[in-house]
């Protein structure tokens, strides 16, 4: 897999997650803050319970709950890559700190490329530059050797 598909993968990942947190802020804020009736309810689906709704939402919240804990082991190994284990190393100690922080923002991060570009100080086009030459180092180096470095 190239070091591009790689991140990605990782970035659609962090999409669809900060997608069903907002669709989770979403549904808290349709119960809102208001007393429980323990009376059943007669709508059009038949009997319903006031809990139907906050059940289902507690449901996505412990799926989300573990899709990000799946999600965090793969961001960490995708940093050691940037940046090294200790912090001090990976793409950024062989090629530079913008080239990992360009991918970190952008993919980790899953940052819009005009909002990468704002933090770097430069255009969207130089980002997205800085990345593809970014990916062309860690394929001709190896992911293994960068993020050991």
């Amino acid at each position: 897999m190239l070091a591009q598909e790689y991140f990605e993968q990782i970035r659609d990942t962090v999409k669809e997650i900060q997608r069903t947190d907002e669709m989770l802020a979403v549904l808290m804020a349709q119960e809102g803050v208001k007393g429980i009736s323990y009376e059943p309810h007669y709508g059009v689906g038949g009997v319903g319970d006031a809990m139907d709704a906050i059940n289902r939402r507690i449901e996505m919240q412990e799926r989300l709950k573990e899709r990000i804990k799946e999600t965090s082991t793969v961001l960490d190994e995708a940093t050691a890559i940037l940046y090294g284990a200790n912090g001090h190393g990976g793409l950024a100690k062989l090629k530079g700190n913008r080239y990992a922080d360009v991918l970190y923002m952008a993919y980790l991060q899953a940052m819009p490329w005009k909002e990468v570009a704002d933090v770097m100080c430069c255009t969207p086009k130089w980002c997205c530059e800085l990345s593809a030459a970014a990916f062309r180092y860690i394929d001709k180096k190896g992911i293994a050797i960068v993020r050991d470095a």
